[in-house]
């Protein structure tokens, strides 16, 4: 039911992601989702457990909005709880990343929201990325905290858990998550200097409203 040409964008970057410094090493380096863009109600997720080096279309599975499997014969990702939470929650959300990046997790640890020390974060991310309580993982109390936390937003930290990115396409998600795991290096940095200096609410304001007009003109929900 899902095309190859999406499996296969899919798959592009889910290598991608693993081979970037977000990925962390084994199997629980994370999760990654797409909403299709022909049939909203699917959801191509990664399987639990796998390198995403090793997957090919197979392996994948199509879940719908309430968690059923479609196609595939894995297991689906443990994540795939709070990804279904957010997909339901946000329609204009096509694409999910999930990531354990280090500097953003370890904010996340501390239950430590990252701060918009630069605009790029406002454009990307849509302000400062605020925590969601720890629930246990695969619960959906943790989906629910999740999609509170998240907002209107485009990235939320788990509390001792990671960092969920979300964009219209999942290769937007992935900028996100790139965007996050930057500025929580910055944060870290600045702090041991003395102390970080986010923008003030006016600016932020005004980024919002430049982030509407910001790109090429004429995206699609692909681009």
């Amino acid at each position: 039911m899902i095309n190859n040409q999406f499996c296969e964008e899919f798959l592009q970057i889910a290598r991608d992601f693993e081979e970037s410094p977000l990925s962390g090493f084994g199997p629980g380096k994370g999760s990654l989702s797409a909403r299709d863009y022909s049939d909203s109600e699917m959801i191509l997720i990664t399987p639990s457990g796998m390198q995403f080096s090793t997957l090919t279309s197979e392996d994948l599975v199509v879940l719908d909005l309430k968690g059923n499997i479609i196609e595939g014969k894995r297991s689906p990702s443990l994540d795939r709880i709070f990804h279904l939470a957010v997909y339901n929650a946000r329609p204009d959300v096509f694409g999910i990343i999930h990531t354990h990046s280090p500097y953003a997790t370890a904010f996340a640890s501390l239950a430590k929201p990252i701060l918009p020390l630069i605009m790029s974060l406002v454009i990307s991310a849509g302000g400062s990325v605020d925590v969601a309580p720890f629930a246990f993982p695969g619960s959906e109390e943790l989906g629910q905290r999740v999609v509170e936390s998240l907002g209107k937003k485009s990235a939320v930290l788990m509390e001792q858990h990671g960092v969920l990115a979300v964009g219209k396409n999942l290769s937007k998600a992935l900028e996100v998550a790139g965007t996050v795991e930057n500025v929580a290096q910055i944060q870290a940095i600045t702090e041991s200097l003395g102390g970080a200096r986010p923008l003030d609410q006016k600016t932020i304001n005004e980024g919002l409203i430049f982030e509407k007009n910001y790109g090429q003109p004429g995206n699609s929900t692909k681009d």
